[in-house]
């Protein structure tokens, strides 16, 4: 089959070459791991709204092509990242092809006003976690008021598609570094809320040091606390290497939910436990509950931490969300929708 993957949000033109050259977000990650993946067994094309048509180009087996490309195309299967706002486009632009829009962000409280038209056209949703699922549900249905005023005959199914890591990404025993705590995430994930939390720390454990990896440059403003410090964007195998090193993962921030985490099953399946307020998708992604607290109070987690001093947690990943396994739930997708 071909299939478009097409995405109207990425920041930059990516390939599968970038996650080894530069830092990329999450959701751009998943994307191209998920795509070639997939090329294997079929024809995958990938449209980026900042890539001109002089830019495209083929790598490894999938092609990486502008809009204006895009809209020449006769896909069998169309997947929208994350803009419900565009689904009329899609379906307009694409008539004869199958519909999905891959949801990695929280949805918008007008997600209801959307329900009727996928489900006239058969679109299909396909979140990151159960716990991303169970909000895209809810904000499908609108409160009871908006119901009173929409007559919704069929249901637009969600399905729930874990984010992939690499079937190879273990804990390989290098030795970790017991006063190294790091925070991976963009800088608008809880960043300054989580600098207070550590400087508090400081105050019990002040050998500790914060070392702050984030796919963004930090804002000029943000004033880092004594033993914290910024190396800024790095591609994810140099990533991977510090969060290897590290005594634990800090991310206790309460601002900002995960729909999946990346940070959360990558660093567990290096062997690094996440020190991660209890909300979101974190307690279906982590491996052990034992890593989550309650990032309100900071004695929580000051006795997380001590408890991790004298015995640090043995974490791993979970199988579930290999790349391998996550491939072939899309494969099984594909072929459910096709009936």
């Amino acid at each position: 089959m071909n299939i478009l993957i097409y995405d109207p949000a990425t920041p930059i033109a990516y390939t599968d070459a970038t996650l080894h050259q530069q830092a990329l977000r999450g959701t751009e990650s998943t994307i191209v791991r998920i795509a070639h993946a997939l090329s294997r067994y079929h024809s995958i094309s990938i449209a980026q709204h900042c890539r001109n048509i002089a830019d495209n180009l083929i790598s490894n087996g999938v092609r990486y092509i502008s809009f204006a490309t895009a809209h020449t195309l006769s896909p069998d299967i169309v997947i929208l990242l994350r803009h419900p706002a565009l689904i009329e486009m899609i379906t307009a632009f694409f008539p004869q092809a199958r519909y999905f829009l891959w949801m990695h962000n929280l949805p918008s409280r007008h997600l209801h006003t959307y329900a009727n038209f996928m489900a006239k056209h058969r679109w299909q949703i396909i979140a990151v976690s159960h716990f991303h699922r169970k909000k895209i549900e809810m904000r499908l249905q609108g409160k009871w008021y908006q119901r009173l005023f929409r007559k919704q005959k069929e249901m637009v199914p969600v399905r729930v598609l874990y984010n992939p890591i690499a079937d190879d990404l273990d804990f390989n025993g290098i030795p970790i570094d017991s006063n190294q705590m790091i925070f991976t995430s963009s800088s608008y994930k809880g960043l300054i809320p989580t600098l207070k939390l550590f400087a508090m720390v400081r105050e019990q454990f002040p050998e500790y040091e914060l070392l702050i990896i984030s796919p963004n440059d930090l804002d000029k403003d943000i004033i880092l606390p004594k033993q914290a410090r910024s190396v800024g964007p790095l591609p994810p195998y140099r990533l991977i290497q510090h969060i290897r090193e590290s005594f634990c993962v800090f991310y206790p921030q309460t601002e900002r939910v995960e729909t999946f985490g990346l940070v959360y099953a990558e660093a567990n399946a290096v062997g690094t436990p996440v020190l991660a307020h209890d909300f979101g998708a974190a307690g279906e992604i982590l491996s052990h509950p034992c890593q989550l607290i309650n990032g309100y109070n900071v004695s929580t987690v000051i006795e997380k931490i001590r408890e991790w001093r004298e015995q640090r947690p043995i974490v791993k990943a979970k199988p579930e969300f290999r790349l391998s396994n996550v491939t072939q739930l899309w494969l099984r997708m594909f072929e459910q929708s096709h009936i």
